[in-house]
């Protein structure tokens, strides 16, 4: 065991007797501790004591006194490089069983002990017992160790809380593995878990740490709603339904991948990663076109785009224009701009202004380093992008049956308050 103790010049009626006390004070320490090793954290003044507190360990418990190491502190009045010596090397030693002594020494050398101590998440002691007038009675002296765990697992959950608040779930996650005794850290460990993994669109991942959790802020019964409602989507798209109701179900579904997708974009935007956030909106575009297909029972997600399909649905100087444009097969393969087209031939007034609106932001997307180019992509782009995919996501699905705003509302991420920790 390493024992890193603070060596004063001590406390007394006069320098003799706080001399006395001091070395009296420090050998019991030592003695009671039994160390391997001692590390002293000395003043040019208080390094000479070394000699006397060893010469009484010997006299008095009959002990040899342990392999030492001297820390000299160039002014024990200064609490910054007190710290910074005795975190160093607490830092130094961190794999090894270690107790900070602070009995003696500068009210700024003892503070910095005990906060090393918190830092480290090592015990901090001082040799207490009967006082008269302030000090110590000889004879009454017992270890008083303390340990400040449960204070850094308060702060290490303030900082994952913070973490997660910042869209950092990994961090967050890495931060509460490393608390050891709040109680209330198994719940924020489940909710982490079902955000981390709902940001990486693992929704049945997410659903099964979302379900039994308390609902510690207004949103998390919302967005267990949420996802339970999309996973049922999910299972409903695989059953065995007619094609109208399985086209139902699935521009449903695509709806909440939609406006989810639109949050996932939000959630890169806010942490500067601009070039995720813009990819995550062109999907979204994408999914604006395929979600207004379904309603003419156009599935090009899932499906393909079939000539035949189209032949009832189009005047026939339209239809010609994607004849061209299919395979022998019959099966027509048409991009983003095309399927904004389709849907202007099919009857949909405002379907190419969309795209017109979005074409700039969409060359900026091909030319990123995400897409075909290396372009960066910069905040003022993504963030005016988003502005419009939301405003068109509004006016495109008003009609699909759902309440776009609630839902909206429903899949958006809480944000956790640190008063609710105290």
């Amino acid at each position: 065991m390493l024992l890193l103790m603070t060596l004063g010049t001590g406390i007394g009626t006069s320098d003799e007797d706080a001399l006395s006390r001091l070395v009296r004070i420090c050998s019991y320490a030592i003695h009671s501790y039994n160390p391997e090793q001692i590390i002293y954290f000395c003043s040019e003044e208080s390094k000479n004591n070394i000699e006397l507190v060893h010469t009484t360990l010997t006299e008095k418990y009959g002990s040899s006194p342990p392999s030492f190491s001297v820390c000299m502190l160039p002014d024990p009045n200064d609490f910054t490089g007190c710290f910074e010596v005795l975190y160093g090397v607490a830092s130094l030693y961190h794999e090894e069983e270690m107790v900070i002594e602070a009995s003696s020494g500068t009210r700024e050398m003892i503070t910095a002990a005990e906060i090393v101590s918190f830092l480290t998440r090592n015990p901090v002691s001082h040799v207490s017992g009967e006082k008269s007038g302030g000090i110590i009675i000889p004879g009454t002296e017992r270890i008083r160790e303390m340990v400040l765990f449960a204070a850094y697992d308060r702060l290490q959950l303030h900082r994952a809380i913070y973490a997660f608040n910042h869209n950092h779930f990994g961090s967050s996650l890495r931060l509460l593995s490393g608390i050891r005794g709040l109680p209330e850290r198994d719940v924020y460990y489940s909710l982490f878990n079902a955000y981390w993994h709902w940001d990486k669109m693992d929704y049945e991942k997410a659903y099964s740490y979302l379900e039994h959790v308390p609902d510690l802020e207004l949103l998390i019964p919302l967005n267990r709603k949420f996802l339970k409602k999309l996973l049922e989507l999910e299972r409903m798209d695989d059953s065995i339904l007619n094609r109208k109701e399985q086209l139902r179900i699935r521009q449903q579904k695509y709806i909440y991948m939609l406006l989810d997708l639109l949050h996932n974009a939000k959630r890169r935007i806010d942490g500067e990663r601009y070039d995720d956030a813009l990819a995550r909106l062109y999907r979204v575009v994408e999914l604006i076109s395929q979600v207004l297909l379904l309603s003419y029972g156009i599935d090009d997600n899932e499906e393909k785009i079939r000539l035949a399909d189209l032949k009832k649905m189009l005047r026939k100087q339209d239809f010609s224009t994607y004849a061209r444009k299919s395979d022998r097969n019959g099966i027509i393969r048409i991009g983003l701009r095309n399927k904004f087209l389709l849907l202007e031939d099919l009857g949909l007034k405002g379907a190419v202004n969309w795209y017109s609106s979005l074409q700039e932001y969409i060359m900026i997307r091909n030319d990123s380093i995400l897409a075909h180019g290396l372009t960066p992509v910069s905040g003022d782009v993504t963030k005016n992008m988003w502005i419009k995919v939301r405003k068109i996501v509004t006016e495109a699905c008003d009609g699909s049956g759902e309440n776009l705003d609630e839902l909206y509302v429903s899949s958006e991420f809480p944000i956790f308050e640190s008063h609710r920790l105290e």
